[in-house]
């Protein structure tokens, strides 16, 4: 059986392959029994690109139980991770190290996806991260998406970030500039929301 039919049968017997998003109780239990086989199935899905072997990252750091070389193995697989899947891996090693300099993957795909979707998941994984120059610089891009939820998203991270913890929902004024279907409204919310940021 090859790499990539062992990880999707792991897969299977470990998530019970939800639909929605995966639990990891099950991996977190395999992991206290057998550390080494859950790190090689792991290594096997994120070869194959698979964004729940990187999340598996995340609830394993959180539980004290990643595996030694968990960095190493995150960064190699970031070298070539592309769309939520990069996303995922940045998230990883975020978890892991706590640099918010993981967050420069995001703000790439953020900044570069074709998808609306996958720019959306990376609007709302970036505005998990504290704000570096690189995350500002794509969220404020953000708000100028083509996409509204975009948009949405990208306008409450920098509200967080400026301190102000509403929902874009109560700032009337942003709520109508990202709202509106004109991109001069887009950019005078980037802009207010960059001066928030600045004051």
């Amino acid at each position: 059986m090859d790499g990539d039919a062992k990880w999707q049968r792991w897969r299977r017997e470990i998530f019970a392959d939800s639909a929605g998003e995966p639990g990891f109780g099950a991996l977190l239990e395999a992991a206290r029994r057998e550390p080494k086989v859950v790190e090689r199935m792991l290594r096997a899905g994120l070869a194959e690109g698979d964004s729940v072997a990187a999340q598996s990252f995340i609830a394993l750091a959180a539980a004290g139980l990643a595996p030694a070389d968990a960095v190493s193995i995150l960064r190699t697989a970031l070298i070539r991770a592309q769309d939520e899947f990069r996303i995922r891996v940045a998230e990883g090693l975020y978890a892991l190290t706590r640099d918010p300099g993981w967050a420069t993957p995001v703000a790439g795909v953020l900044a570069g996806a074709q998808s609306e979707s996958v720019r959306l998941e990376a609007a709302i994984a970036l505005g998990r991260f504290p704000p570096t120059t690189a995350s500002v610089r794509a969220m404020v891009a953000g708000v100028q998406d083509q996409e509204y939820l975009v948009r949405y998203h990208a306008a409450n991270a920098l509200l967080r970030w400026a301190g102000d913890r509403r929902p874009v929902d109560d700032v009337p004024a942003l709520l109508d500039m990202i709202t509106g279907p004109a991109e001069a409204g887009w950019r005078a919310a980037a802009d207010e929301l960059t001066s928030r940021l600045r004051g």
